[in-house]
């Protein structure tokens, strides 16, 4: 018989939208449990080891990045830049991002949920979820060899690809495949000082040796984590050749794939590149980071069109300002942009499952059609659905108007 206890909100995934929840339902005054099924916290942004925050800034040439984020999100974002010692950047098209480092935003996501007196489970699994008329009434959960109950008043899902309506059969947005997935590790003794110069000796030497048949034609997808070459260390990013459909055993096929990409470029760039001739692997993300996954429909979904007419929404809970961000197998990165200095909003419907009345979803989850969470999935706008919805869900515990608590979001996000 599993353990029976009880929380006002159950948040599922410690990432960035599931902190961002948390947080939120519990200023309300409410008890908030957050399921993690890693040992620490920051879903793909410490386990995949993403490196950059995008969708803080207004998309805009300005030297300068400023905030299109306000709230809870400017707040954890300016906390990680302290404690990362990092500072934004900026490419020539626009966009703004901001480097930090895994372990301080580890620590920074336990002392915002510790300090708001927020229960966390750690290697945990969601089991099964019981509902009735439309609305869930608890959840039970794997924490090692032993099941928690919880009875329940609202759940978020945050885990970044639906877990939830997964579980429970309910209806998905889904897809055959999604958009490639990617691994990060980091190299040491690498004898080059200036980003950029290390870029293009890479592609220059990966684009010949395909051409010669000494590495096969995906080793092309290898990308410098931007910002991260410092101290004779720096982080690639590499595109895994295995199409993403989470089918039983894909993620773990994308695992070992990753994992084989990284052994054969490593031994070509030791032995063919002078840059790398000491280099060594000193950090392997440990999971593959999955860009896209299937959602829960809500009562309203994201349109690519929404996303890149920049449309505005009187329910608005979250200002997104990065471009649609397309990862493909066969190709490199497609990215599709809106008017500079603009941005778009996403709705509050987005975070509100249609089918279950207690059921809210924030981060990759959000109800959204696959072009538009190619924009919406990054994590400074994941802070904020994170943080609308849980809000909206502790308004719902709480017998608060909706429309009240989409106010309260506006005046203090937007």
């Amino acid at each position: 018989m599993p353990l029976k206890k009880n929380t006002d909100v159950l948040v599922l995934g410690g990432g960035a939208a599931g902190v961002a929840a948390a947080i939120a339902a519990a200023k309300k005054g409410l008890h908030v449990t957050v399921i993690e099924r890693n040992a620490y916290l920051g879903g793909k942004a410490t386990a995949a080891g993403v490196g950059t925050v995008c969708g803080l800034y207004h998309y805009s040439k300005n030297a300068n990045a400023e905030y299109v984020v306000r709230g809870f999100a400017w707040s954890f974002a300016e906390s990680l830049r302290q404690a990362s010692q990092s500072v934004p950047l900026s490419n020539t098209e626009g966009l703004h991002y901001l480097p930090y480092n895994i372990e301080a935003f580890k620590k920074l996501c336990f002392e915002l949920l510790e300090s708001h007196k927020v229960e966390i489970v750690f290697n945990a699994s969601l089991h099964k979820v019981e509902i009735v008329n439309e609305t869930i009434l608890s959840a039970e959960v794997t924490v090692a060899d032993s099941l928690i109950e919880y009875e329940l008043k609202s759940v978020i899902d945050c885990s970044g690809d639906a877990v939830i309506s997964r579980n429970a059969n309910l209806p998905l947005l889904a897809n055959d495949h999604y958009q490639a997935a990617a691994q990060v590790f980091t190299l040491e003794g690498v004898e080059e000082d200036n980003e950029a110069r290390l870029g293009l000796i890479l592609m220059k030497a990966l684009r010949r040796a395909i051409e010669e048949e000494k590495l096969p034609d995906y080793c092309d997808r290898v990308y410098i984590v931007q910002g991260s070459l410092k101290n004779q260390s720096v982080s690639l990013k590499i595109g895994i050749p295995v199409n993403v459909t989470y089918e039983k055993g894909n993620v773990e096929n994308i695992r070992i794939a990753g994992l084989d990409f990284i052994e054969k470029l490593v031994a070509f760039l030791v032995a063919e590149l002078p840059v790398f001739k000491n280099a060594r692997i000193s950090f392997v993300a440990p999971e593959p980071g999955l860009r896209v996954g299937p959602r829960t429909p809500g009562r309203y979904t994201l349109t690519e069109e929404d996303v890149l007419g920049c449309r505005k929404f009187s329910d608005a809970i979250a200002n997104g300002s990065w471009p649609v961000e397309e990862w493909e197998q066969q190709r490199k990165v497609k990215m599709r942009y809106f008017n500079l200095d603009d941005y778009y909003q996403v709705s509050a419907g987005c975070l509100q499952a249609l089918a279950i009345k207690n059921l809210f979803m924030a981060g990759r989850n959000i109800s959204s059609t696959d072009i538009a969470i190619a924009s919406a999935r990054v994590m400074g706008t994941c802070l904020q659905t994170g943080y609308a919805a849980g809000c909206l869900a502790a308004a719902r515990v709480l017998g608060e108007p909706e429309l009240t608590a989409i106010n309260s979001i506006q005046n203090e996000q937007l």
